[in-house]
């Protein structure tokens, strides 16, 4: 074909679409037809191909087949629309499994998994490895100039490990380029303990779940394996078509994956994101999470666009109570990913299936098919408002004065060592500690109208007025003196309760915590950590009042004061909350986790006394959240009103003309439950 390729949308630009699944399709022409059509009505510019194609592109192993996909391809570059070309490594075939076995994962039980479901191949198998690259390849070859080809969509929701012989001789592998010696390897390790001490690399399991440095290390083991295996996919991807981005889709804080190491291999950064409010009631938590997990996605993006790969028109099919999206709250997330950075916005699923495991999964066509319902009706309308502010998705969304540091390693070490509590129960981050630890203080942070960037281990910290760390567990010695040399900078740092417990190898820093010098910079010293039952409270008092729950530390000042103590338990009076003056800046030692007034009432305090800006100059109430996208000569603001309430918005002096009225609006704004108006400034 002889279509004239149009430029990739970027910064001027949006991606509308969906996951797309026309192999599922073939038998009925007049449906993939309609699809087109409908795809029109919807204001669709893209689609997710081929994610689960393998076996209609390649029926027997060498034999390919590629009509149906040119036919899919053709009909999109004549439409003007375009095509994430996926790479179909998540499900493989039957034949495959059936050939070579080894392909098959094993889990931890030592039992080889059928070949159902998805995502349960071999890691390490370096057949399955050869075969990827081989329908890659022939992918890239076929379709290299194709004008409907947009980007590559690489694998799929990469996740979970196995445990068969070829992955157990890999991470003894692993370990001996790590650790070169077993004597550096028991070492590290504190192997002693329980007599573990390993007298050669092959004693070394992948299951043992009594050394915690192990577990940590096949973490970081699995991790690896996994980004391997993606870039051993991009290759022939890379190879044939240079000038096509390459990306896949990230799961947020997915436990089993550090998407920071990640990000640095991808073009584009991609996330799917499936916010679930149990209860609509507490709606503006969940979508704070959301805001959370868009914030962490702009951070790795590196201030570049992002994608929202996939979330859901109306319900999932996978929760424990599969809700419908209420009135409003389909666009609102959709609107606060483009305030996030997002310049795509896909939907998981164009069509609903009519059998397998996600028939009755949310997508914008139900099985009647047709353009009345109203979960089309409603991406149709967010399709022409995404067509009518096209002028934003050029916009940046402004750096933050605030960072937040989100450690994967820290997480790790954390959840690997026995002691400090596992959460229970549901809610954002469900048992995830070191994640709610996270959440909580930007959930503060966000009622303050105080905006915040995520950050890595990595990052250059410089240009923010305070750095957040959260529960930084593991710490080195090169990040604890890059924090303290923020510190003389004039940097303010907040760290919080179990900071600085271990080193890399997951093993206690001598001399009291936090260890690797930070004691000293924060003028403590933290003596014990009380683990407090789930409905146990510790009254805080002093310059901040309220309550401490799940975990509190008793620790001493040593240069620091106080200024929040325990006004309970048998710490009571012992600090809580601690100030140290550095030679420019200040160290500021959350002992426990707070509830959320007493960390909103800390950082308002934080924001006055150092001058943090807001996001908007009004007074807004919780569950109203406003966010900005920035050009360089126009500025556009996001209001969110997160709740099931009215609330009426005081702009003050401020005008902003409101898109949705194309009309200036000034006094007093009202956002009825649910509502987010879009303003430029």
């Amino acid at each position: 074909m002889n279509y004239e390729k149009k430029p990739i949308p970027k910064q001027g630009g949006l991606f509308y679409g969906a996951d797309y699944n026309p192999d599922q399709w073939q038998h009925a022409p007049e449906i993939l037809e309609r699809d087109i059509e409908l795809m029109k009505q919807a204001g669709v510019t893209s689609a997710s191909i081929g994610i689960f194609a393998w076996t209609s592109l390649e029926p027997k192993e060498d034999h390919y087949e590629f009509a149906w996909l040119d036919a899919v391809m053709d009909r999109f570059a004549k439409e003007g629309m375009y095509v994430f070309l996926a790479t179909p490594s998540g499900s493989k075939p039957m034949w495959l499994s059936e050939k070579y076995p080894e392909v098959r994962r094993v889990n931890k039980d030592g039992i080889r998994d059928a070949s159902g479901w998805r995502h349960n191949h071999c890691l390490s198998s370096p057949i399955y490895r050869k075969k990827t690259r081989a329908i890659n390849a022939q992918l890239a070859q076929r379709y290299k100039n194709h004008p409907a080809l947009a980007l590559w969509h690489v694998g799929n929701e990469y996740s979970g490990e196995c445990h068969c012989e070829l992955c157990r001789s890999a991470f003894q592998d692993w370990l001996k380029k790590r650790y070169k010696t077993l004597d550096a390897l028991n070492s590290a390790w504190w192997s002693s303990f329980w007599n573990h001490t390993f007298t050669n690399w092959g004693q070394i399991q992948t299951t043992d779940a009594s050394i915690d440095a192990l577990q940590l290390d096949w973490l970081r083991f699995i991790n690896d394996q996994h980004l391997s295996f993606m870039l051993n996919e991009m290759v022939p991807l890379r190879e044939r078509t240079p000038d096509v981005p390459c990306m896949t889709n990230f799961m947020g804080t997915h436990e089993g994956t550090n998407y920071w190491q990640w990000a640095e291999h991808l073009d584009i950064i991609a996330n799917d994101l499936y916010p679930m409010p149990a209860d609509y009631a507490d709606s503006w938590r969940y979508s704070i999470q959301s805001d959370f997990i868009h914030s962490l996605m702009r951070g790795m993006s590196g201030g570049k666009p992002w994608m929202l790969l996939e979330c859901s028109p109306s319900s999932v099919n996978w929760g424990k109570i599969n809700k419908l999206k209420r009135p409003n709250a389909h666009r609102q997330e959709v609107l606060q990913a483009v305030a996030n950075g997002a310049n795509t916005i896909h939907y998981f699923q164009w069509r609903k299936g009519r059998g397998g495991f996600e028939k009755y999964h949310g997508a914008v066509v139900d099985h009647e098919g047709s353009n009345q319902s109203r979960v089309f009706q409603d991406c149709a309308a967010i399709g022409r408002e995404l067509n009518q502010l096209s002028a934003v998705y050029g916009a940046d969304c402004p750096q933050a004065e605030v960072a937040m540091l989100y450690d994967w390693e820290s997480r790790w070490a954390l959840n690997a060592s026995q002691g400090p509590k596992v959460l229970a129960g549901g809610g954002p981050f469900k048992g995830d500690l070191y994640t709610k630890l996270c959440f909580d203080h930007y959930e503060a942070l966000t009622c303050c109208g105080i905006n915040v960037d995520q950050v890595s281990t990595k990052s250059e910290f410089s240009a923010y007025k305070v750095l957040i760390l959260p529960a930084l567990y593991l710490v080195t010695q090169e990040m604890a003196d890059r924090i303290y040399q923020f510190t003389q900078g004039g940097g303010q740092v907040v760290a919080t309760c179990l900071t600085g417990y271990v080193d890399l190898s997951n093993c206690c820093w001598l001399g009291g915590f936090p260890g690797a010098g930070l004691a000293e910079l924060f003028g403590i010293w933290n003596e014990e950590l009380d683990n407090l039952d789930d409905e146990e409270r510790v009254k805080v008092m002093g310059q901040f009042s309220g309550f401490a729950r799940d975990i509190a530390e008793r620790i001493h000042l040593r240069g620091a004061k106080s200024i929040a103590q325990a006004g309970s338990e048998f710490y009571a009076g012992h600090p809580l909350i601690t100030e140290h003056k550095c030679e420019v800046g200040h160290a500021f030692y959350l002992a426990a986790r707070f509830e959320s007034a007493v960390l909103v009432d800390f950082y308002q305090s934080l924001a006055t006394r150092f001058d943090l800006s807001c996001t908007l100059d009004a007074d807004l109430p919780l569950g109203v959240v406003f966010r900005r996208r920035e050009s360089a000569d126009k500025k556009y603001g996001f209001l969110f009103n997160y709740t099931q309430e009215t609330h009426s918005i005081d702009l003050k002096e401020h005008s902003f003309l409101d898109f949705a009225v194309s009309s200036n609006c000034t006094g007093k704004l009202e956002l009825k439950p649910y509502e987010t108006r879009v303003l430029q400034i």
